[in-house]
């Protein structure tokens, strides 16, 4: 083959190749282009599938490339970043600023470096939202998932503070809490008060819950019931609440249990006990005891058809004790008379103080009235000997009266009264001594009950009236003033003196109402008795319950001014023992910083010392009639009240005698040094209007006012 042809196929050859290659390398283009659109729609549904996948799951999710830009961001995310998929799409995380993006970059080198995954709650206290975050690395793309977690994890917050707190409940409650199991085997003990009770939680767990409550508490839990008791454990007390615990089908499989110790609250309620059932001055049963007691007593001698005595001792001239020495000393004896008393009652007898100076005395084992006469009579022997009170030595008697039952009541009212009413009548008959109950005593009771509350209403009734005793100077025979003394008149009973319904008042506190009428009524009488005789002094006697009122001296200046009265023209009398008691010293300075005349009425029949009377706001002494009656024969007599008389002026007061009767007792206590004198030789107590003509006919010399001349003047004109 020529040079030519071989060149030609040559070239054709190359041509044909070249074709070829051409065509098929249009074909590749042609398939390739086919395939580039395969691909890029399956890239779309995928893109689309994940899109639509990120979507469905709750939680906020987007996704990085390599460059750490934002490929996908589902909803959820959108809400949590607080951003729109428009605006984090195609962004670098690292520009959007957020806990939840931005301040994530190193945490997500960190997952793509080692290949492991990152979770951990981020904590946003401004919104108070938790939100749980976890990245997942993959080579080219990573996920970021985001669930907001914050009612979850609020709700794990509460619960761990429930249980700090239940724990600290559990570890420091002063009781101890515990369960056991269906053999009654410790499963769990805690509770601040183990230790008090020297108890170890480790120590008692698998144990017998015996350590702690009887067994038989727990047989009965077992069989569904709950227990409530209180129960000692060596030298403490108790107390337990336990339930029976069921699994799910109600079945008893233990016992969960609340022990308390109760040790301390049983002393408080023994202490409250003694103090609403013993008097807290003697330790003895007080009143509210001795009703119960009583009550049993009565029941025991129904069942057993026998009787029982009761015994009511109250003391005599306690009152003058306790005003003359003060309460303290009062005290004193009280508590001295009760250890006496139960010193001496047999075996089975009660002594009881309801209050004051009164004790009753129960006799349980009383069989006649020579076997209540004998222990009555043992009881005032064991007063017989001097008790010390205030630094004295004082002789104490007493008044006892007896009921028995069934024959003189069968309730405890009953007996309590008749036996009050036999002790009045052993006081009436001089005291020291013992009286039993009779019939007849019952109306005398009635009509001090009737006279106790006729007194109440006798003031609204203007039963009440006045007597004035003069009061005369001995040197210039002139009369300076007299003492009012009140009257009962009763629309029954007639003129009832005051030794009748004074102690009654007193009693019942009536006798401060009383006092107040006596004082306006005697300032009234006090201001029409001036205009005859302007220097003139009325006395009024005022109740120790009176001088305990702080509102006293105000009553006073009121009544003063009401009747246009100086404070000069009124005397208060209190009797010695009352101006010796230190509570009633504060209303006597008022009265006498007023400028009222404080009068010591009785004086020298009390339990004082003289030296009191430095100390006292008064400014007269009146001798009790006591020394008055005998002083012309008895030396005894007059040497008292020369004593009386030369402290008297010592201290500037001026004396004034009582129970002047006779022209001689006059001459006497004149003699003596005394200043002024009352009594029936110069008038009996009589109303105003008597007392009224009395004042004139002295005043204008007429012979009604019954006197004498000065002793010293017919000393001299002798």
């Amino acid at each position: 083959m020529s040079g030519v042809t071989l060149l030609l196929i040559a070239a054709v050859s190359v041509a044909l190749c070249a074709t070829l290659t051409v065509a098929f390398q249009v074909r590749r283009v042609r398939r390739s282009g086919a395939a580039a659109d395969a691909a890029r729609s399956a890239a779309a549904d995928a893109a689309e599938k994940k899109l639509n996948i990120l979507e469905t799951v709750g939680d906020g999710m987007y996704i990085l490339d390599h460059d750490l830009v934002i490929t996908h961001a589902n909803e959820e995310a959108e809400r949590i970043l607080r951003s729109t998929a428009g605006d984090l799409v195609g962004q670098r995380i690292d520009r959007i600023i957020d806990p939840l993006a931005s301040e994530l970059v190193p945490e997500i080198r960190e997952a793509r470096r080692t290949a492991r995954g990152i979770q951990r709650t981020h904590a946003s206290p401004a919104t108070g939202t938790w939100i749980e975050l976890r990245i997942h690395a993959a080579a080219t793309e990573t996920l970021i998932s985001l669930r907001d977690v914050s009612e979850r994890t609020g709700a794990e917050l509460r619960l761990r503070e429930s249980e700090k707190r239940l724990q600290l409940v559990t570890h420091h409650v002063d009781a101890v809490l515990w369960t056991t199991d269906r053999e009654g085997r410790f499963t769990a003990v805690s509770g601040g008060a183990l230790e008090e009770l020297g108890l170890v939680a480790a120590e008692l767990l698998a144990q017998s819950s015996e350590t702690l409550v009887d067994a038989s508490v727990l047989r009965d839990v077992f069989e569904g019931k709950q227990a409530r008791l209180e129960r000692p454990r060596a030298d403490r007390w108790l107390r337990h609440h336990v339930e029976p615990m069921f699994d799910a089908q109600r079945n008893v499989i233990g016992a969960v249990g609340v022990t308390i110790d109760v040790t301390e609250l049983k002393r408080a309620e023994h202490v409250l006990f003694d103090a609403a059932h013993r008097d807290r001055l003697t330790g003895l049963p007080n009143r509210l005891s001795l009703e119960g007691l009583l009550a049993d007593t009565i029941a025991d001698a129904e069942r057993g058809r026998r009787g029982f005595a009761v015994l009511f001792m109250d003391l005599d001239r306690f009152k003058t004790i306790n005003d003359t020495l003060g309460h303290n000393s009062g005290d004193d004896v009280l508590r001295e008379v009760a250890a006496r008393l139960q010193s001496v009652i047999r075996e089975g007898d009660v002594v009881a103080r309801p209050g004051g100076d009164e004790f009753i005395i129960l006799l349980p084992r009383a069989g006649d009235a020579t076997e209540i006469q004998a222990v009555s009579r043992r009881l005032l022997h064991a007063l017989a000997a001097p008790m010390t009170a205030g630094g004295r030595e004082l002789y104490v008697t007493a008044s006892i009266g007896a009921a028995m039952y069934p024959v003189h009541g069968r309730d405890a009212e009953s007996l309590i009264a008749h036996a009050d009413a036999a002790m009045y009548r052993a006081k009436g008959m001089g005291g020291n001594r013992y009286s039993m109950f009779e019939a007849s005593m019952e109306t005398v009771t009635v009509d001090r009950l009737s006279l106790e509350h006729e007194l109440r209403l006798a003031i609204d009734r203007d039963e009440l009236e006045l007597r004035f005793q003069p009061i005369v100077m001995i040197d210039t025979n002139e009369v300076v003033g007299a003492e009012a003394l009140v009257r009962w008149r009763h629309p029954v009973r007639g003129l009832i003196a005051p030794d009748t319904f004074i102690s009654i008042a007193e009693e019942t506190g009536t006798v401060v109402a009383i006092d107040r009428w006596v004082l306006r009524e005697a300032c009234a009488a006090a201001a029409r008795i001036r205009t005859v005789l302007p220097d003139f002094r009325m006395s009024v006697n005022v109740s120790s319950r009176d001088l305990r009122e702080p509102d006293l001296p105000d009553v006073v200046s009121r009544a003063l001014a009401d009747y246009g009265l100086p404070a000069g023209a009124l005397s208060v009398e209190v009797t010695e023992s009352i101006a010796l008691d230190d509570s009633v010293l504060p209303v006597l300075t008022e009265l006498h910083a007023l400028g009222v005349a404080v009068a010591m009425d009785d004086f020298g029949v009390g339990y004082s010392s003289l030296s009191y009377l430095k100390r006292l706001p008064i400014s007269e002494l009146k001798v009790d009639r006591s020394f008055v009656r005998d002083v012309v024969n008895d030396k005894y007599d007059e040497a008292i009240i020369s004593s009386i008389v030369a402290i008297a002026h010592g201290l500037g007061f001026r004396v004034i005698a009582e129970g002047i009767e006779h022209e001689s007792q006059l001459r006497r206590i004149a003699a003596l040094g005394c200043d002024a004198a009352q009594g029936y030789y110069f008038g009996r107590p009589q109303t105003l209007a008597a007392f009224e003509r009395y004042v004139c006919g002295a005043h204008s010399g007429r012979p009604a006012l019954r006197v004498v001349p000065s002793p010293a003047r017919a000393l001299a004109a002798g």
